[in-house]
């Protein structure tokens, strides 16, 4: 194309490129793409810069993700939601929270507003270092902002209380998850039951089980597998046995 003389790359040819290289994981290629779409006379645009860094940043190349997100700005390209969603992914990641929501707060101060992704990243990975508080203290944040916490900020906060063996406060979450309507899915089902098993109170998981079919939800391999745990592990062995059968008898075939 450039050999020829004939057509030169505009900037779509560079993104799609830029994008390619990514998706193989070449992250070096589409950086150097970058440095030579102004080499030809063609500007850096945001799509190019966010879709950089935020393969940098699921490649857990956060440092490199930064400092890119530093050349952006030094370069007058201001950064979008997309931008800072991909950042705050990035460095949640590597448990760096402390720099999410350092960002979080510097996009706000730039007057780029958060969205249910940015929210729900931050959630779930506060819930995940066991800071069940501050991540209630996010989802009261999504409120106040008019911003509606969806099924995967429910499942996040969920989960969090579920790790620390809080499974009042996690049901509490799944009874506002019904208040709200149709908004507890499988996976809603799958995280209580799990907690509830591993507090070792198997009852309340089957309840959980049962009712699934009411809401209208069939239960996955994972509900199968962690309630037949649950009951083994209680040494109640007729009902593991009487569920695995039911198991095979809706089509879901056991996994090693």
């Amino acid at each position: 194309m450039v050999g020829g003389g004939h057509c030169q790359p505009d900037a779509v040819t560079f993104g799609t490129l830029i994008k390619g290289f990514c998706m193989m994981g070449n992250n070096s290629a589409a950086i150097q793409l970058l440095e030579k779409m102004e080499e030809r006379g063609c500007e850096p645009h945001i799509v190019a810069y966010n879709t950089i860094i935020d393969s940098l940043g699921k490649d857990k190349l956060v440092d490199e993700a930064l400092n890119l997100f530093s050349e952006m700005i030094t370069r007058g390209i201001a950064p979008d939601v997309v931008t800072y969603n991909s950042l705050i992914q990035g460095v949640c990641n590597i448990g760096r929270w402390k720099e999410a929501t350092r960002l979080l707060t510097e996009m706000v101060s730039c007057n780029i507003f958060p969205n249910v992704f940015t929210f729900n990243v931050l959630v779930n990975a506060l819930c995940k270092q066991g800071m069940v508080a501050e991540a209630k203290s996010v989802v009261e944040m999504m409120s106040q902002r008019g911003i509606e916490p969806n099924t995967i900020t429910y499942n996040s906060l969920m989960d969090g209380y579920c790790l620390r063996g809080e499974m009042n406060e996690a049901k509490q979450v799944f009874d506002l998850m019904i208040s709200k309507g149709s908004m507890v899915d499988v996976q809603s089902c799958d995280i209580l039951i799990n907690g509830y098993c591993k507090g070792k109170m198997i009852d309340k998981a089957y309840n959980i089980f049962k009712e699934m079919p009411l809401r209208g939800l069939v239960p996955d391999i994972v509900t199968y597998n962690t309630l037949i745990d649950g009951f083994c592990k209680a040494r109640r062995l007729q009902e593991a046995e009487k569920l695995f059968s039911e198991m095979q008898g809706c089509g879901q075939h056991p996994n090693i």
